[in-house]
């Protein structure tokens, strides 16, 4: 495991406190973390990046206590903050050599790393503008760019796309799918659970200040009694005979007819949609629309909060 959070309890001044929190991530998994405002996920972030010593419960990351062993741990971590503020006399290029130099970096070794993070965060035009004529979204891929220096194993961004217009979340969703390919480990808070749904391995929820869910996108979906379903329009109205090979395509777990619509309701985490199309083909009854109707992750959160808020 990358990141092990083992019952994280952090108790304030104010009396207030947040926690039981728990979740884990392996290598190369990207991992979505959503919650209400005040639920708990950046004092979380704080804990895993030794910023915050946890009142009860243990962090680990790589196996090493972040709080006792902050220089090791943020050699192999990368940060960027909910809020990314860079002095704004600064140019792209300034800022991330001078990132560069406090990772360690030296000589040409610099100029090759700052062409590299400007390359993969689309700011190669930008690099000798200044940082305070950037827009909101750019600023948010400097930021997410000053935390790839060094290529660390972990990645932990807190809210990267808050903030940020439809454009500005199309160039970071662009460059987190790029991260994804590359095999980076990457944590990261949002609000934005569309975003967290196409982007996540696994999806932890916390809410009133505890974790309530953590799995993969699709079992959080299954588990809370939401059904991925296809459904499919044809040219004549169907028979038990197609209903019957459309029943052993493997992923599919229930297939309803009611004249030329097909609803078919899919079981784990198969994707037996040309399967299904083909079936359809095959046993001569033409095929108009095959669309899927699968629960969202926004889905599952708002009955979080339901059944949160009634308990």
């Amino acid at each position: 495991m990358v990141v092990v959070v083992d019952s994280l309890v952090k108790v304030y001044g104010d009396n207030g406190y947040v926690g039981p929190i728990s979740l884990s991530m392996k290598k190369g998994e990207v991992y979505g973390l959503v919650g209400p405002n005040g639920s708990g996920k950046t004092t979380t972030l704080r804990a895993i990046l030794g910023l915050l010593k946890p009142t009860r419960g243990k962090v680990s990351v790589f196996g090493m206590d972040p709080f006792n062993n902050p220089e090791k741990v943020n050699q192999m971590v990368g940060y960027s903050p909910e809020i990314p503020v860079f002095p704004s006399f600064f140019t792209a290029r300034k800022l991330l050599s001078l990132s560069c130099q406090l990772k360690g970096l030296r000589g040409k070794d610099v100029a090759e790393e700052v062409e590299r993070i400007l390359d993969l965060t689309g700011l190669v035009n930008h690099a000798d503008r200044k940082v305070g004529n950037f827009s909101k979204g750019m600023v948010q891929r400097l930021s997410i760019g000053q935390a790839l220096v060094g290529d660390p194993e972990l990645l932990v961004l807190d809210e990267p796309m808050l903030g940020v217009d439809p454009v500005g979340r199309a160039h970071i969703r662009e460059i987190l799918q790029g991260l994804r390919k590359m095999g980076k480990t990457i944590l990261f808070s949002s609000h934005e659970l569309y975003e967290v749904e196409r982007l996540s391995d696994k999806v932890g929820m916390v809410y009133l200040g505890k974790t309530v869910l953590e799995n993969a996108v699709s079992e959080l979906i299954s588990q809370n009694g939401f059904q991925r379903s296809v459904q499919a329009v044809v040219k004549k109205p169907v028979d038990d005979r197609l209903v019957d090979a459309l029943s052993v395509v493997e992923g599919v777990k229930s297939v309803h007819a009611d004249g030329v619509v097909l609803t078919v309701d899919l079981e784990g985490l198969n994707d037996p949609r040309d399967k299904i199309a083909e079936t359809i083909v095959a046993s001569g009854y033409g095929l108009v629309e095959l669309k899927t109707t699968s629960p969202s992750l926004e889905q599952v959160f708002i009955k979080m909060v339901k059944n949160g808020a009634a308990t």
